[in-house]
């Protein structure tokens, strides 16, 4: 009896040193790691043209006024393009659209007082189309059947679709190591109708710079 009550109070004097082991005190000393930053790149597409420094757009570069069919050309004008983010870019998409405007005082003989834009786009010929350095005349398809390329043609599926000949274009480098540039001439085709006369055409290209190949 006597050596189980020895043995039982030993149990009892283990079991109470661990319960007091996990009431102990540890030293304990706690730093931090400051001033971590995480900063996103960017992209930051510049435009310049012949009569304006670079920017977040250019206005005017290629205008025909009082057009004569057959006569009035302009051109050969370019935009340049520049990136001066930090970024790399995959590729740059180029779109075209435009909105006509109705004389305000109609001429008598504009034959459709109500026409749509590419009834005038269609007669503005592209006769010099080229972006970094590759000729666009080749590239692009006569889209409206009319027998040349036309301010018309570049805004049609055929050459405006996603992955289309206007889209994965090269970039500029980035932090400004270098430009492309879109070059155009234009003329007023000699086969315009009087259905537009006195209309005014308007064109806005948009150049996008893209950092993936699935944009």
């Amino acid at each position: 009896m006597k050596r189980l009550l020895l043995s039982t109070l030993a149990i009892f004097l283990v079991t109470g040193m661990a319960a007091g082991a996990g009431t102990s005190a540890w030293f304990q000393d706690t730093e931090t790691s400051t001033g971590n930053t995480f900063s996103a790149g960017t992209l930051d597409l510049k435009l310049s043209d012949w009569n304006e420094g670079f920017g977040d757009g250019v206005a005017a570069t290629w205008t025909m006024s009082n057009m004569t069919p057959g006569v009035t050309a302009v051109g050969p004008f370019s935009v340049y393009l520049q990136n001066s983010g930090s970024t790399a870019a995959h590729h740059v998409e180029i779109r075209f659209s435009h909105t006509i405007d109705e004389a305000t005082n109609p001429v008598p003989s504009d034959t459709n007082p109500a026409s749509a834009p590419g009834d005038l786009a269609r007669w503005i010929q592209i006769t010099l189309m080229t972006y970094n350095g590759v000729n666009f005349l080749t590239r692009l398809s006569d889209a409206n059947g009319n027998g040349f390329l036309d301010l018309e043609d570049v805004t049609l599926p055929t050459n405006a679709a996603e992955g289309g000949p206007l889209d994965n274009l090269s970039p500029p480098p980035p932090n400004g190591g270098g430009m492309r540039a879109l070059t155009m001439a234009l003329a007023f085709n000699s086969g315009a109708t009087n259905d537009i006369q006195g209309d005014i055409l308007t064109t806005v290209v948009r150049f996008t710079l893209n950092q993936h190949s699935s944009q």
